[in-house]
Parts: structure tokens; C-alpha cells; sequence
């Protein structure tokens, strides 16, 4: 398992790199001047451009940017244009708020995905299980975006019962549980179900599957209850599918933050990833780039470890 780890590891370098390099080029090639967001229309004229640039590390050819950049943000010294301030530390604040979300909604999704896969496996083709595959279908065809508004507009502007900016009220330090959690619904639900749908799917798939093995009849022949038998027997050996697409929705969980936290004004990295594109601050861009790049490696991983946990049968080589 070692040897398998560290195989992984050192195989994910080159791709990271290759990332880092698309990211770096589409940031050169994007149209927009980081020095025009830096300084007010008014005040151009008066500014002495080229000090800027050399300040900023623009005066340099891309490739000496490019080795620039990657050498600070792996020594932790590179720095954001707009706040002068090192990117790790920007990071390091907002990640707090992703992670809650993240988890939060992965959470949620998976204590609703399992029972209803359970539901809908035991009654295949029932109603239960025909409406849980058109709300399945329904969660998937919804736009993150035009749920979350809908949500505002009736949880917020009509009813008046949950904020919808933010994660703390102002004045607020730290994440303290019984505050941050009204701040915490909307987006956590409009996450989940935005990965909910998956998850049912393959979790009855498989457990459907798994239901119909020889082992399963063993288990019920020998006078085992039914609860025993899908617990014990049946839903462990049907996580390994369902551990795939966790894996597989963690950057799809990374990438509808970004539309989350912008919505619900999320102090995360989704927001300061846009924020940074959106003035051109090529060091945040990158750092946050990278970092998520990183995680979905990492999650790949575990998810591929998690194999042999939830079946001994399996062994990594």
C-alpha cells in the first residue's frame, strides 16, 4: 500500500505541472490589465506604468513569470497584486469557510442518498422508487444558480427566516456553530442536491446489484433479518461505486462553490477565485488554482485507498 501511495504521489508531479502551465498560459492570453484594476481611470495618466510592472514582475517575459510565480508560491512568499499580501495567508482564510460548506454538504447529501438508494433498491420499480428516480433526474437538470435564488426569494425576501449573504453577522470572529449555522442552510442544501442525484443512482445501481448475488441468499437462507442483511451484507460491499463518484464530485463540489459562494456572498475560495479573475490578479488565480488541483488528487486518492478498506478482497500493488 506504501509502495502504491508514493507511486501515486510522485505520478500526480507531472500533472500538477501541466495544470500549473495551462492555468499560467490562459492567464497571459486572457484579455484585461492587472495594472488598470490596481489604479483609478483618473489617476493613470500620473502613474508611471513601467515602475508598476517592474514592481508587479510584469516587465518580464512570460516564461521568467511563469518560474517566478510557481517559485513563490511553493516558498510561500508570492503575493496578491491587489492586496500585497501572500496568497497562502489569503487562502488560509478562506478556506475555513469552503471546508464547512464542502463538508456540510457532503454530509447531507450522503445521509439522504443512502436511504433513499436503500428504499428504492428493496422496491425496485415501485413508487417509491419511480419518484425518487424523476426527483433524481429533476435535482440534475436544475441549475445551481436558479435554486439558490429561488431559495433566497422565498426563505429571505418573503418569509424573512434565514440571511441570505454571508457566513457570520458582522462584528463576529471565528466560526462559532451556533451562529454560522443559519448562514449555512441554503447553501448547503443547493450544494447537496446538487450532488445528490449521482449519488442515489449509483448507490441503488449497485446495491440492486449486490442484492442479487449468491451470498445475499446465503445470508437470508440461514434465518438472517432483513435490516442485517442490507446493512451488514449488502451496503458495504455496494460503497465502492458510490466511493467513486464522491471522488469523482469532489471537483465538481470545488467548482459549484465557486457559484455558491458568489450567490450567497460566501467569504470562500470560490469567491476569492472569481474575485481574483475578475481583477486580473494573476498570483491568487494561480494559488487557488493549484490548491484545488491538489485536493482533487489527493481525494483521488483516498478514494482509491478506501477500496481496500470497504473490500479486503482489493489490494493495491
Amino acid at each position: 500500500m506504501a509502495r502504491y501511495i508514493l507511486r501515486r504521489i510522485l505520478e500526480s508531479i507531472p500533472l500538477l505541472i501541466g495544470v500549473s502551465v495551462i492555468t499560467f498560459a490562459l492567464l497571459m492570453l486572457a484579455p484585461g490589465d492587472p495594472i488598470a484594476f490596481l489604479v483609478p481611470p483618473e489617476q493613470m495618466q500620473s502613474v508611471d506604468r513601467r515602475v508598476l510592472e517592474e514592481q508587479l514582475g510584469l516587465d518580464k517575459p512570460a516564461p521568467v513569470q511563469y518560474v517566478q510565480t510557481m517559485t513563490g508560491l511553493l516558498s510561500g512568499r508570492l503575493r496578491s497584486f491587489r492586496e500585497r499580501r501572500p496568497t497562502l495567508e489569503m487562502m488560509g482564510e478562506a478556506m475555513p469557510a469552503t471546508v464547512i460548506l464542502t463538508l456540510c454538504a457532503l454530509a447531507v447529501a450522503f445521509a439522504l442518498a443512502l436511504p433513499i438508494a436503500i428504499i428504492s433498491a428493496v422496491r425496485p420499480y415501485s413508487l417509491i422508487d419511480h419518484v425518487a428516480t424523476v426527483t433524481s433526474l429533476l435535482g440534475v437538470s436544475l441549475p445551481n444558480f436558479w435554486f439558490a435564488l429561488v431559495l433566497i426569494f422565498i426563505f429571505t425576501d418573503q418569509l424573512g427566516w434565514l440571511p441570505a449573504s454571508g457566513i457570520r453577522p458582522v462584528g463576529v470572529d471565528g466560526y462559532p456553530v451556533g451562529v454560522i449555522w443559519r448562514y449555512l442552510i441554503m447553501p448547503t442544501i443547493v450544494m447537496a442536491l446538487s450532488i445528490l442525484p449521482p449519488l442515489v443512482r449509483y448507490a441503488r445501481s449497485s446495491l440492486l446489484d449486490v442484492l442479487s448475488q449468491d451470498y445475499i441468499r446465503v445470508a437470508r437462507s440461514k434465518g438472517l433479518s432483513e435490516p442485517v442483511v442490507l446493512i451488514k451484507h449488502a451496503l458495504r460491499n455496494s460503497l465502492i461505486p458510490v466511493a467513486t463518484v464522491l471522488g469523482l464530485l469532489l471537483p465538481f463540489l470545488l467548482g459549484g462553490s465557486v457559484i455558491v459562494e458568489t450567490i450567497f456572498a460566501v467569504p470562500g475560495v470560490g469567491m476569492l477565485a472569481v474575485t481574483s479573475a475578475l481583477t486580473r490578479d494573476y498570483p491568487v488565480v494561480m494559488t487557488t488554482t493549484m490548491i484545488a488541483s491538489a485536493l482533487v488528487v489527493v481525494s483521488n486518492l483516498l478514494t482509491d485507498v478506501s477500496y481496500a478498506l470497504l473490500d479486503p478482497r482489493i489490494r493495491h500493488d
